[in-house]
């Protein structure tokens, strides 16, 4: 489909635990680091530059790139000052780290745990452990102590933001190093779970497998213990799979196994483990709603995750509000796929946007992210609402605004959402025709990224470029003048969805669907490629009406506006005109029952169709009242919406103008056509100038009628 879909948000719990005790000295400490002061004294020159330079756009963009990572940073240090929490201290070494840690001082903390020296104690221990088998318990103790520098060091590591593209390779060999004491579940969960969350999917997934393998042969001798740390092995493991669409099916396997362990864990321990049952409730609606045919499974598991979410926020509103936050939005989003639900979808993601951006005064490091999620999934839903672009534009701007920031200090996790975001973007500007340059550059920034990512995980990403491959064919198609460019382009998507199908027909059928609508259309153009066209269409309208037969709601507009341009191909060839007034008519009822319950969305398709319907009629002349009938209510019709978006309806008006123009010529009343098609001209004429690849023709064609018709009046 044309939009690339709403994004939904998983939830990734990783059984973390609290801090409590001696935090705010922590925090304290933080404050007078090195580290911190150095990020402070920045920002006090960047304040300085800033009051010097008021009119400097840079020194404001570096001073928000310096406060979101001065927001990291504390992030990360209260996050592994709860792994300091956890770990034993069993070395003077892990002792004086966390002396140093406690102090604020983090380059000390890093030099301390040296590599050099782990790496001569760690081998040396390892040759002791072959040659004195007698002393392998205490060993072993050692190398546990040697693993626990090494996470340590890993996860200091992974917050050195200074390492640039180096992070995540510097970190992955300490944790590699960890594992060489022994790859014991806790640790491989561990690193698997820093993989995932920096995009480095096939890696996790191998570390995960081995993970849960681990957990379930302990769970069997000790379940009470172990069985937690299955489910909650599967429920990341299936986060990951989930990514793959053409996997989705195992990836439900596994969340059902995490589900049924949890269920069973909150019989006995409710306080502890509803969350969990929530967690993986929304996750596993977030797979099953990407088969339309499954949207009501899917519309239950969400429901219930968010009747748990909502039980545990009235007792900790402060942990579990952003839960209902997801929640909300993800229910929203699958509600928005109901033309006739939109007004309880809206509802939804409001709800969702309003405790997000609540979060994120308090904490915008943690919560931001969520704040354009939110942003994003509204800017989707109003964006279908043609009256309100301009608020759907100011959603998506604030969302894109706040990834690009995000992915500038942590491009591998937000780069994606950039791309996506762009896409989305792109084709609410491509909807004015003013700014169809604008939109290009959107599509072609999207479209650059997908690629991007594909090449490392096509699995994940190769949609994402079919789809920005359609929406920037459809835009490239409106310009005569480019026509082979946008067969390209949409060939190109075409070839993709359709190898996404075979493995995964339930979500990409509707986009193959799409694709072949739009070649359709384009390659109708051509007078002397109709017969491909009209298979190309037919193609759709069949994959289309099956998709109708179990979700209509959802469908048939997508039946609609097939039956429509089917309609217009049919009525070029004289001899099916018939065949064509039946499928206009079919469409046209389509859409006024859409319209009834949505006529923001659906009265312009309605307009269109009578337009088309209008043309058609007006070819026989003993039907001219029935003619002018439909000419007038469509021209009503998009003359009341160009009030409201003159920029995107202004053309339609002078179409209808030029069309009903033409008819009245050619039912040789020149007077009438002459009124019609000098304001046809009159609107066109801007239009034309600002881009006269799409509608230089149609003025110079408007200019032609009106010399017709002012000689037929001579």
């Amino acid at each position: 489909m044309a939009v690339s879909g709403i994004q939904t948000g998983s939830i990734i719990t990783d059984g973390g635990h609290v801090i409590v005790g001696n935090d705010n000295q922590i925090i304290q400490n933080f404050y007078h680091s090195a580290s911190y002061q150095a990020m402070e004294s920045q920002r006090q020159k960047l304040l300085g530059h800033i009051q010097k330079y008021p009119d400097d756009a840079d020194f404001r963009q570096e001073l928000a790139r310096l406060l979101q990572q001065m927001e990291d940073f504390k992030r990360d240090v209260l996050k592994l000052a709860e792994d300091f929490q956890r770990i034993p201290l069993n070395t003077e070494r892990l002792k004086l780290a966390k002396q140093h840690f406690d102090a604020g001082e983090y380059v000390q903390a890093r030099a301390v745990l040296d590599a050099e020296s782990i790496t001569q104690e760690q081998d040396a221990l390892l040759d002791k452990q072959q040659r004195l088998q007698g002393e392998l318990t205490t060993t072993n103790a050692q190398l546990e102590d040697k693993a626990n520098e090494w996470l340590l060091k890993a996860q200091l590591t992974a917050i050195d933001y200074s390492l640039g593209d180096q992070r995540i390779a510097q970190t992955s060999g300490y944790f590699e190093k960890a594992l060489k004491s022994g790859r014991t579940s806790e640790r491989l969960f561990t690193y698997a779970k820093f993989l995932q969350d920096s995009n480095q999917y096939r890696e996790a997934e191998t570390l995960y497998t081995e993970a849960l393998s681990g957990c379930r042969q302990l769970a069997k001798d000790n379940s009470a213990v172990h069985q937690p740390y299955v489910a909650l092995t599967l429920n990341n493991l299936g986060l990951l799979v989930a990514a793959d669409s053409q996997r989705c099916k195992e990836a439900e396997t596994l969340y059902t196994e995490a589900l049924s362990s949890y269920r069973q864990l909150a019989k006995d321990n409710p306080a502890v483990y509803q969350l969990y049952v929530a967690g993986t409730l929304n996750n596993l609606g977030n797979l099953v709603a990407a088969a339309s045919q499954r949207r009501k499974e899917a519309e239950t598991l969400y429901t219930e995750a968010l009747t748990l979410h909502r039980q545990l926020a009235k007792d900790n509103p402060a942990v579990y509000q952003p839960n209902v936050a997801m929640t909300l939005s993800n229910l929203g989003k699958l509600v928005a796929a109901d033309s006739q639900r939109h007004k309880e979808a809206e509802t939804l993601c409001t709800k969702a946007l309003t405790i997000c951006r609540q979060l994120a005064k308090d904490n915008p490091a943690v919560y931001q992210p969520y704040v354009a999620l939110t942003l994003s999934n509204l800017g989707n839903l109003v964006a279908a609402d043609s009256q309100r672009r301009k608020e759907a534009e100011a959603l998506y701007t604030e969302a894109l605004t706040l990834r690009r920031q995000l992915a500038k200090n942590n491009p591998a996790v937000y780069q994606p959402y950039v791309a996506t975001t762009l896409n989305n973007l792109g084709l609410l500007v491509a909807a004015d025709s003013q700014r169809r340059k604008e939109a290009e550059a959107l599509y072609t920034e999207a479209l650059t990224l997908h690629r991007q990512l594909a090449k490392n995980n096509p699995a994940v990403y190769q949609s994402d470029v079919a789809t920005t491959l359609n929406n920037l064919g459809t835009l490239v198609a409106a310009d005569s003048q480019r026509r082979k460019e946008a067969e390209a382009l949409y060939t190109e998507a075409l070839t993709l969805h359709r190898q996404l199908a075979k493995n995964n027909p339930a979500v990409y059928q509707p986009e193959v669907a799409t694709t072949l609508n739009n070649l359709g259309t384009l390659v109708a153009a051509d007078s002397q490629r109709r017969k491909e066209a009209e298979a190309l269409y037919t193609e759709a309208l069949s994959l289309r009406r099956q998709l109708a037969k179990n979700n209509l709601a959802v469908y048939q507009p997508a039946v609609a506006g097939i039956l429509n341009n089917l309609g217009i191909l049919m009525a070029a060839d004289s001899q099916r005109c018939k065949e064509a007034e039946t499928l206009y008519i079919e469409a046209l009822s389509s859409y006024r029952q859409l319209a009834k319950d949505n006529p923001a969305v659906y009265q312009p398709a309605v307009a269109g169709t009578l337009n088309n319907l209008g043309l058609l009629v007006a070819a026989n002349s003993q039907r001219r009242e029935e003619a002018e009938a439909i000419y007038t209510e469509a021209l009503s019709s998009y003359r009341q919406l160009a009030k409201d978006n003159p920029a995107v309806y202004q053309p339609n008006v002078a179409l209808t103008l030029m069309a009903f123009g033409w008819s009245y010529l050619n039912w040789d009343q020149p007077y009438q056509s002459l009124l019609l098609l000098q304001e046809s001209a009159q609107l066109f004429a801007p239009l034309a100038q600002q881009a006269p690849g799409v509608f230089g023709k149609k003025y110079d064609y408007t200019l032609q009628l009106i010399e017709q018709a002012k000689a037929a009046k001579r």
